[in-house]
């Protein structure tokens, strides 16, 4: 297993949620093991995640 970091956009909805975040992530094949919001613009979020690939 290896742990890879990416920056990964997201749209903003206007009310982030981890459920929200991590389903996003999870749409794109993302396995992560941990994550943190690096920055939030009117249209994006840009989530920095840990993300296991196998």
């Amino acid at each position: 297993m290896q742990i890879v970091s990416e920056l990964i956009e997201i749209p903003n909805n206007g009310a982030p949620s981890t459920e929200y975040i991590e389903g996003e992530l999870t749409k794109r094949n993302i396995n992560p093991l941990r994550w943190a919001v690096v920055h939030v613009s009117d249209k994006m979020y840009t989530v920095s995640v840990a993300n296991l690939k196998e």
